[in-house]
């Protein structure tokens, strides 16, 4: 989703942008699916939530994803012409591909990875990746153990979790 921001600041397409707002209903369902199993499988109402979730975000990747193509010349074919209304983009410049725009400062933080780690080498990436796999693996497994909500079905907990 960093991706696709940075990626409207590049070729100055706005649109893109949109993508990233239409993902989140799909990355909140992810969240919901993780907090039913965190949980044990003792909270129900969360499976047709995720489902919910997951329809809602397919809906509105493909609505952003339409934006995406009619803003950059996509027509409509004719036999669906009558189903499907296309505003014309005409006046609209986008930037070549390779060009830079200025980019926003608000998406700072995690997305900022890749840059941080694009001056390791290969073996100090994969080390650096294995290191925190384990580390992270090894504080989810037991660290859960040091608290009780996980095996209490505690349905507002659970959605303080996907909020």
């Amino acid at each position: 989703m960093g991706f696709a921001w940075k990626w409207a600041d590049v070729v100055g397409n706005e649109k893109w942008k949109g993508l990233t707002w239409g993902l989140i209903p799909l990355h909140t369902s992810g969240i919901t699916a993780c907090t039913y199993h965190l949980f044990y499988n003792q909270i129900p109402i969360l499976v047709p939530l995720q489902a919910f979730l997951t329809c809602v975000g397919n809906i509105t990747a493909a609505f952003a994803a339409y934006r995406i193509a009619i803003s950059n010349g996509w027509k409509v074919p004719e036999f669906l012409s009558s189903y499907i209304e296309a505003s014309s983009m005409e006046g609209e410049h986008l930037l070549p591909p390779n060009s830079k725009a200025d980019e926003s400062a608000s998406l700072i933080g995690f997305e900022d990875l890749g840059e941080a780690l694009s001056e390791d080498n290969d073996y100090t990436f994969l080390i650096k990746l294995f290191l925190g796999c384990a580390g992270a693996s090894y504080l989810l497994k037991y660290g859960e153990l040091l608290f009780d909500f996980p095996f209490d079905a505690n349905i507002s907990l659970g959605f303080a979790f996907i909020a």
